[in-house]
């Protein structure tokens, strides 16, 4: 099928292979793809692919198209199903000529000014994209585990304002750091990767939490970085481990079970609408024998935290209510046209096969449309509030439009 029309020049596809040969995988995909060359993709797969060969893959058969990805937990989703590993899926974006992109790459290893590290890899994605000192249309950030939150602060402060961001950190299948990133620039196990958006149609973002909180709730009273040392000035692991007792009657064992992951996170309320509070979320990653909590996010001295709770239906509604409150924003009802989705690992996992429900909701809130979703260790976004955060369980989405 070929994409270029007159009147609609911006347009989306998927396509996706199960074939662990690289070369194969590749060919079946731009098998699907017809005769014109996209403008950018988007490429996510899962850990069995080996990074370097895929990339390499990509920008021999597709040269000079700039490319962005990461490593997806255990599958992917496309307009297409949800796709179970060994899996590796592309998102093409077709665009008119005044439109660009541009990609960037740095590894992380012996860095210590992040500042001035995503300055140099802004100015480069800028350069990409022929497109220096101009404010992007979006920035899509993809990194390996660590410190999102530098990252993005670093991005706010040399924009000078709150650019939309859709990011997911790169995921393995068991946290065993089998993660990666991709660009047609290189690959990195340890980095931070983003793709420079100056698009033709117009678009809005979506980023929200899904999980309602509990009556329970405290001040950290000592943190560092991304662990919890106390709670209301006791040893966090006992008062999280309390009250999830005291809510919901279970004992979590010393050794942490990855299930509760998505049943159980923590919450910062990161502001209100309506009256109504909005929360970034976390969760443990592990307990630490002397009583620490460390987490996937960073978390402050000071801060107010929650227990929060979602249960299974939420959980299946979120993804598609995300995007339902991202097109509240779409004022002049101007038709859908593709979507990246970032949906965290976590609560894929709890999902299992009921994620199912989540691909057949998200169809119908598409109306069809193209779009791909990687499952992530982290996920950035823009509150509707317009400030960007790093948080854990939640969901992020950008739906580009049509013009009237």
């Amino acid at each position: 099928m070929l994409f270029e029309q007159p009147n609609k020049p911006m347009r989306f596809l998927t396509a996706f292979s199960h074939s662990q040969d690289i070369k194969v995988a590749i060919q079946t995909i731009l098998a699907q793809t017809g005769s014109y060359k996209p403008a950018a993709m988007l490429c996510y797969y899962t850990e069995s692919y080996c990074a370097q060969e895929l990339a390499n893959e990509l920008t021999s058969r597709l040269p000079n198209v700039p490319f962005i990805g990461c490593s997806s937990c255990k599958g992917i989703m496309t307009d297409k199903g949800y796709h179970e590993g060994p899996v590796v899926g592309v998102l093409f974006i077709y665009d008119q000529s005044a439109c660009a992109y541009g990609s960037a790459l740095v590894n992380l290893d012996a860095c210590d000014d992040y500042p001035k590290l995503i300055n140099n890899l802004i100015e480069d994605a800028l350069k990409d994209a022929d497109r220096i000192g101009e404010i992007p249309s979006l920035i899509l950030l993809h990194a390996t585990p660590g410190y999102e939150e530098l990252y993005m602060d670093a991005i706010d402060e040399k924009f000078g304002t709150h650019i939309p961001i859709i990011g997911g950190s790169a995921a393995d299948n068991k946290i065993q750091n089998h993660w990666s990133l991709i660009t047609d620039k290189g690959i990195s196990q340890n980095g931070i990767a983003l793709q420079l958006f100056f698009t033709s149609k117009p678009l809005t973002t979506g980023f929200s939490a899904g999980y309602s909180p509990t009556t329970f709730k405290g001040e950290i009273t000592l943190a560092k970085e991304r662990t919890i040392f106390e709670i209301d000035g006791l040893p966090a692991k006992d008062v999280y481990k309390q009250w999830i007792n005291d809510h919901a009657g279970e004992n979590i064992s010393e050794q942490y079970i990855f299930d509760h992951i998505a049943r159980f996170p923590i919450g910062v309320m990161a502001g209100t609408i309506h009256q109504q509070p909005y929360f970034k979320l976390t969760h443990p990653l592990c307990f630490h024998p002397d009583g620490w909590i460390e987490v996937f996010a960073e978390m402050q001295t000071g801060e107010e935290i929650q227990l929060m709770t979602g249960s299974l239906d939420q959980l299946i509604s979120r993804a598609s209510r995300v995007v339902k409150e991202a097109n509240i924003q779409n004022y002049h009802e101007s038709l859908v046209c593709g979507a990246i989705i970032i949906h965290c690992a976590g609560s894929m996992l709890r999902l299992g096969d009921e994620i199912q429900q989540v691909y057949q909701k998200l169809i119908s809130q598409m109306n069809g449309q193209p779009f791909i979703c990687p499952f992530t260790f982290g996920e950035q976004g823009r509150f509707i509030g317009g400030e960007n955060a790093h948080g854990n369980l939640m969901i992020s989405s950008v739906i580009f439009y049509d013009s009237e």
